[in-house]
């Protein structure tokens, strides 16, 4: 009996847990990739320009639980200032599209060099 109610709380938070993550995945990974491109492209390329050039960043440079810990902790990342001008719903559209390709996703992408069927 103690093994089935271990179990069902486990499930349950579980449960909660993946809705949270999925509520955070709401956006549309199309503009999440223009918005990269635009905003954090041009400083996380593999040979970066830019006022403040930082090392190479694409969906596949992370796995989709640390983009999820990145938004999650967006307040003490170096380039946050420059995150000021987009709303909440750019940020879920970037992170959707940067989940979508992270390294451990179904579709991994390398910014720029392939794009997904969405």
């Amino acid at each position: 009996m103690k093994i089935i109610v271990v179990a069902t709380i486990a499930v349950i938070m579980v449960a909660i847990h993946l809705s949270s993550v999925m509520a955070m995945l709401d956006g549309y990974p199309q503009k999440g990739r223009h918005l990269f491109m635009q905003e954090c492209r041009p400083c996380h390329m593999d040979n970066p320009i830019g006022p403040e050039p930082a090392h190479y960043l694409g969906p596949d440079a992370k796995k989709q639980a640390e983009w999820i810990e990145v938004f999650e902790n967006r307040q003490n990342l170096p380039c946050i200032d420059y995150w000021k001008n987009l709303s909440e719903e750019d940020m879920h559209d970037l992170l959707t599209y940067l989940y979508c390709g992270a390294s451990d996703s179904l579709t991994p992408e390398r910014c720029g060099k392939k794009s997904f069927g969405y």
